[in-house]
């Protein structure tokens, strides 16, 4: 990937609940990220290499494939495994740790505490690339 399109400001958030989905792509709007949002696990790789975003907000529990599974293609695929990734969600308990794991942000979640770990993680990304 190009140090350019790891600099740009593109959050990829994977959340099935649309009300939280909206919510939270208005937050980082207003906080001057670009957002692209999914609401199945099936749709994340997909995203990550269409978009590359600079970081991927993923729920855990998606309809279709768990946030654990989706994590495991994202760490395997040379294309998509420095990505990082801010774990939302109510299970974080389920979680599987892998190293392209930035945070956990559990909901009910604190906005601030958020767009904190957003923002670290995209600085991070830009001063790896």
């Amino acid at each position: 990937m190009s140090s350019a399109a790891a600099s740009k400001k593109v959050v990829l958030i994977a959340e099935d609940y649309p009300d939280i989905s909206q919510l939270v792509s208005d937050l980082l709007r207003d906080e001057g990220y670009d957002v692209i949002a999914v609401s199945r696990g099936g749709e994340v790789v997909p995203a990550v290499k269409q978009y590359h975003p600079a970081v991927v907000l993923l729920d855990l529990a998606l309809p279709d494939i768990p946030g654990n599974a989706v994590l495991e293609r994202l760490s395997m695929d040379p294309e998509t495994d420095k990505v990082p990734v801010i774990i939302i969600s109510a299970y974080s308990e389920r979680l599987r740790r892998v190293p392209q794991v930035f945070a956990v942000v559990n909901k009910p979640f604190e906005i601030d505490v958020l767009l904190n770990a957003v923002n670290q993680a995209t600085a991070a990304r830009r001063q790896a690339a």
